[in-house]
């Protein structure tokens, strides 16, 4: 290889040379880039066992600030998936907004201590009072009833009217049999 080399023009030498070189740099960018990465990578896993270290850590306070606070709650004033809905379209009745409503039953998470039930609001063209007065409503159910999300947006020819996204949400203490 070496004789073959050199029975070359310089010319010919210069681009090999350059070749070689080229290649050797998009190697080496390859290889630090990846390493950057990996360095990456390490870092994030890392913080993220760090912070379940911590939750693990503060494990039997959380469970007893949890099972403190489903003490304080009433299970006969929770509410299921189906007295939700009822509720909601009830509220809704109530603030003069039940033509404009249309609900969307989201899945049902469960543990063994609850169940958290969830609907998807939306209102179009409701006037501020009756989103208002539907909003109070539901905010005096809490903590039984809560809003996860909330958006709002005028109504783009009228804006007297609103339109809103609500995903409320309940929880259902389970009954043990």
């Amino acid at each position: 290889m070496k004789a073959w080399f050199i029975s070359r023009l310089a010319r010919e030498k210069l681009l090999l040379l350059l070749f070689v070189v080229a290649a050797a740099v998009l190697w080496i960018s390859d290889l630090t880039e990846r390493g950057r990465f990996a360095v990456t990578d390490v870092r994030e896993t890392q913080a993220v066992l760090a912070t379940q270290g911590r939750w693990l850590s503060e494990k039997t306070r959380i469970e007893q600030e949890a099972a403190a606070a489903v003490a304080n709650l009433d299970g006969s004033r929770t509410y299921n998936s189906l007295r939700l809905s009822a509720e909601l379209s009830t509220l809704a009745k109530g603030a003069n907004i039940e033509q404009n409503l249309r609900s969307e039953t989201q899945p049902t998470e469960q543990t063994a201590q609850f169940s958290v039930h969830a609907v998807q609001l939306t209102l179009t063209r409701v006037a501020w009072t009756d989103l208002l007065a539907f909003y109070e409503a539901l905010s005096a159910r809490a903590p039984y009833i809560s809003i996860e999300r909330f958006a709002l947006e005028s109504v783009r020819n009228n804006p007297a009217e609103l339109n809103a996204r609500l995903l409320v949400s309940s929880v259902e203490i389970a009954t043990t049999p």
